[in-house]
């Protein structure tokens, strides 16, 4: 399956004076992330042609961990559809939150730079 998991520590200079992650620095993970999950079902480059909708649901606070979880949920002719879902976690106290979701689109790209096909999707359930 055509996925991307990962995670950070929230450092200082990703926090705003609240002390919570900025959300564009969120926004670069998760885009980030998606793009990964793209590229390995396209096996290509990619682009972010568009993102839907972003849902912040809660802050993740400078010392926790971000974790992203990105997959492949749709594919077009040359476009991937990629749900995206962040989660905080408070290392000491194991407190886990589903903080934000997105849905992005990327584009597989070419050596020429244009859009170029991607395989069909193969649900894992198949």
């Amino acid at each position: 399956m055509s996925e991307c998991q990962f995670t950070k520590v929230v450092m200082p200079n990703q926090a705003n004076t609240r002390g919570t992650l900025f959300g564009g620095a969120l926004l670069a993970m998760m885009d980030e992330a998606a793009a990964i999950a793209a590229m390995r079902h396209a096996r290509s480059s990619v682009v972010t042609a568009h993102i839907n909708s972003v849902d912040f649901k809660a802050p993740i606070f400078q010392g926790e961990v971000a974790q992203i979880c990105a997959r492949l949920v749709r594919v077009g002719r040359t476009s991937m559809t990629i749900e995206v879902e962040a989660y905080g976690e408070n290392l000491i106290t194991g407190e886990r939150r589903h903080c934000t979701s997105a849905e992005m689109i990327m584009v597989a790209m070419d050596d020429q730079r244009r859009p170029t096909p991607v395989p069909p999707f193969v649900s894992p359930d198949a």
